[in-house]
């Protein structure tokens, strides 16, 4: 007997980083599975714009600062601004874009039109007075952007508002606010840098668990995956493995600009602080409140003199990597 395994809903919720919130559609999600399969087509409608609904709901919490200082930002009857609570998912949808938050999800506009009354069928005199139609169509038409939505958001992940990109693999945010680098089937395993160009001031710090034979690598510079500066934390204790900074000249090779005096980070978990401040001209790596120091040839690198304004990240080798405690500012 030849069985297959059907994928209706797209799993990935990562990008949700609240636990109660992400139990709920998780659930659905699972509910969503069972009811499409069995031509539940008002229940799979409303499920899937409900869930959409909540979400954007969501990011637009996180990003309330952002929102509400966009120059596009609706105005009410009163010529006020409109309650932030009072916001339409259209209006979120288009502020989110506006923002740079999100790409366009395409279709959304039309497709979240045409499903967002539908919702009111809970109630049978509303389903009768309005008679449209509820078939397989409009079940897959509001399950695709269901799956539309979480498919262009879940290549983000929000650490408050810093939002990061997936590059390889994948980095997950875990719902006890731990970041898992995972294994993964690439060089690079689980690689994320920042949606943003970081320039001016930008301040990071974090508990790392490199684990038995883990590589962590900071990444600045990022303008693709060959062509990036990184300074890396080696614990494998091997005298081609110093601690150092390196330069990607391209996809998954690079090379040894300069080695750190700290030759390998401490065992166990430890604190890394990284600083980038273009105005004091600082770029200084602390790990346990020790500041590393970077030479070639005998001769001490400037950390400060290899940055420019750019995407920043972090990508694990060899085994898998986590942050626990991050802050950034």
């Amino acid at each position: 007997m030849i069985q297959y395994n059907t994928e209706i809903t797209l799993k990935s919720l990562d990008f949700i980083d609240d636990a109660d919130l992400q139990i709920v559609i998780s659930q659905r999600l699972e509910e969503l599975e069972r009811v499409f399969l069995v031509n539940a087509n008002l229940s799979t409608i409303i499920l899937s714009i409900s869930s959409i609904e909540g979400i954007f709901k969501h990011l637009a919490t996180i990003f309330k600062a952002e929102i509400s200082s966009s120059p596009k930002y609706p105005i009410d009857a009163k010529g006020r601004k409109k309650q932030f609570d009072k916001l339409t998912i259209e209006e979120i949808y288009g502020l989110l874009l506006e923002r740079q938050i999100l790409q366009e999800i395409e279709n959304f506009d039309k497709i979240y039109k045409i499903f967002r009354d539908y919702r009111n069928f809970i109630h049978p005199h509303a389903q009768k007075s309005k008679l449209w139609p509820i078939g397989l169509g409009q079940a897959q038409m509001a399950l695709g952007l269901f799956n539309s939505t979480i498919e262009q958001i879940s290549k983000y992940i929000f650490i408050g508002t810093e939002i990061f990109e997936r590059v390889s693999g994948r980095p997950r945010l875990d719902l006890s606010r731990v970041l898992h680098l995972d294994v993964s089937n690439t060089r690079t395993h689980s690689f994320m840098v920042t949606k943003r160009k970081i320039k001016g001031r930008f301040k990071v710090k974090f508990d790392l668990d490199l684990g038995q034979n883990g590589i962590f690598n900071f990444v600045f510079n990022f303008i693709d995956e060959g062509n990036f500066k990184m300074l890396r934390l080696d614990n494998r204790n091997l005298p081609k493995t110093p601690n150092a900074l390196l330069y990607c000249k391209q996809k998954y090779y690079w090379e040894i600009e300069a080695e750190a005096i700290q030759k390998q980070p401490p065992g166990g978990t430890f604190k890394v602080e990284i600083l980038i401040d273009e105005n004091e001209k600082k770029f200084a790596l602390k790990v346990n409140g020790e500041e590393y120091s970077f030479e070639c040839d005998g001769k001490k690198r400037d950390l400060f003199s290899e940055f420019k304004p750019g995407k920043m990240g972090w990508f694990n080798e060899v085994g898998p990597v986590k942050l626990f405690n991050l802050e950034m500012n």
